[in-house]
């Protein structure tokens, strides 16, 4: 085996799973229900299957008993099994390369391409854990929420430790209007980085992140303005400059009433972040709530065009007329 295959085996943070992941033992099983339906009934979850290759089995339980992810996501998982088992040591070599490839396109901002690379190495081997992450996170950057979500629940089956992981899920969930599931998550890398839960703790800022995040959920959708604040408080607290938990206290100042107060402190945050203005501002929000006057409200694109059914066909109707004089027309100047 070539020193590209060691290396992408037994990398800690860009490898797919550890190095034991490929070479699956036999074993007698502890079973758990859950699992795929056969004939009307559960079949049971192997967790010696999932150990043997390489995954994290008490992490596992612990996302499965927190209900951070469902038993749906493992089925999806170890159906998967037999297809990456199958694989050579050239085949993987050949999608390390690939993978590697996808990495630095995605480094060049060259998403399309690198989006192509990701998928084609998922054909192959659908429990590559660089590749699901990272597809996901091109799916929620182009606002393809529902794909980045199965990408990251599968992740999180392959490599149940990394509370980043569960991090990036947790915004994705935000953005489906998933409050209460978000909420969850976001909480357990909280704990998580507290020493509270199982798993590989997360770095600072995505726990300064997911405590922003949490303020924003009591703020926008629960309605607690206290709680909000007194969290946005503990993140601003250790980091003055946090621009999430900045942005999102303007928008709690907006809804506090104290307007002149969040406009001041939102230059600080295009200050801090010249590229702030070109992503989704909870401040910005708040100028202009649903309830407006200055927003009109959105009809669904069928009912619009029920409403002008009798003027588009009088319009066609005026057009076909018109074909028609200029038909003659030139019909006659030919002549």
């Amino acid at each position: 085996m070539d020193s590209i295959t060691k290396t992408r085996r037994n990398r800690v943070d860009s490898s797919a799973r550890p190095p034991d992941f490929y070479k699956p033992k036999k074993g007698k099983g502890s079973l758990a229900m859950g699992g795929v339906a056969v004939g009307g009934k559960k079949k049971p979850i192997d967790f010696d299957d999932l150990r043997n290759h390489g995954i994290k089995c008490p992490e596992l339980r612990e996302r499965l008993q927190s209900k951070a992810i469902d038993y749906q996501a493992v089925d999806k998982v170890l159906e998967e099994f037999s297809k990456h088992d199958k694989l050579s040591v050239e085949q993987f070599e050949t999608l390390a390369e690939m993978v590697e490839k996808a990495h630095q396109l995605h480094r060049e901002n060259n998403l399309l391409e690198a989006e192509k690379l990701y998928t084609e190495v998922l054909k192959s081997d659908p429990l590559d854990w660089d590749c699901l992450c990272n597809l996901a996170k091109i799916c929620f950057g182009m606002g393809n929420y529902v794909k980045a979500k199965d990408l990251f629940e599968r992740a999180i089956v392959v490599r149940p430790e990394r509370e980043k992981t569960m991090y990036y899920l947790a915004q994705v969930l935000y953005n489906l209007k998933e409050h209460d599931q978000s909420k969850l998550l976001f909480e357990q890398v909280v704990q998580g980085y507290k020493g509270e839960i199982t798993g590989e703790s997360c770095d600072q800022g995505t726990y300064h992140n997911s405590v922003a995040m949490l303020g924003l959920i009591h703020q926008e959708v629960m309605g607690k303005l206290d709680v909000a604040e007194s969290m946005y408080a503990v993140v601003l607290n250790e980091d003055p400059s946090h621009v999430l938990a900045l942005d999102h206290r303007c928008a709690l100042r907006q809804l506090q009433g104290r307007k002149t107060e969040a406009a001041r402190e939102h230059v600080q945050v295009l200050e801090l972040d010249p590229t702030h203005a070109k992503k989704l501002c909870p401040y910005l929000d708040s100028l202009f709530p649903q309830d407006s006057e200055c927003l009109h409200p959105m009809k669904p694109i069928e009912e619009r065009l029920e409403q002008c059914k009798e003027q588009f066909a009088e319009g066609a109707k005026k057009r076909g007329h018109f074909k028609q004089a200029l038909s003659r027309l030139s019909s006659f100047l030919c002549h």
